[in-house]
């Protein structure tokens, strides 16, 4: 089992995009790829807000003192939960986010996925998606997904290359071995 796993292996932040913009038919895969991840009882809280606005993407870099790539890549994807409809959204979220990057990696793109929720810069980033892209009351945004075709290289993880067998617990939490 290893070429099964090499997408996960070749999938890296990355943070320098090209002036060429993302296709409306990969952005089409992406969100497809995004609402097909698990979604506790199919109750499907999300809302994806997609943002090539240069001026809104200018506001979320400044809000969240993360330049130039917020402003670099072509599209920033809001991804936006309604807690109302489950419990679990923010679950929810975090798998349409994994199968966004994994599809982004899939097409030939490069993808990072951006966020920090409790932080007063990513309350202003949310105050300025609220005020500036109409997004309503109620709405949770939960992340920013910035997407374009990278101009920087990464190589793919080595199996096992990640893996801290100090982290892994068998049964009790001292016990580390199989």
């Amino acid at each position: 089992m290893g070429n099964e796993l090499e997408l996960l292996r070749k999938r890296r932040t990355i943070r320098k995009f090209t002036a060429e913009d993302v296709s409306n038919q990969d952005l089409e895969v992406l969100l497809d790829a995004a609402s097909i991840a698990p979604s506790r009882l199919d109750r499907r809280p999300l809302h994806y807000l997609v943002i090539r606005d240069k001026g809104l993407k200018a506001k979320l870099a400044e809000a969240l003192r993360v330049r130039p790539y917020i402003e670099q890549a072509p599209v920033v994807m809001a991804v936006c939960a309604d807690p109302s409809i489950t419990a679990t959204w923010e679950l929810d979220a975090s798998a349409a986010i994994e199968n966004i990057l994994l599809a982004a990696t899939a097409l030939g793109l490069g993808a990072a996925w951006v966020g920090s929720k409790g932080s007063q810069m990513w309350e202003q980033a949310v105050e300025a998606l609220h005020t500036s892209a109409a997004v309503p009351a109620g709405i949770v945004v939960v992340s920013l997904v910035c997407i374009g075709h990278p101009d920087e290289e990464k190589r793919a993880y080595d199996p096992g290359e990640k893996l801290d067998w100090q982290r892994v617990h068998f049964d009790q939490w001292d016990k580390i071995k199989f």
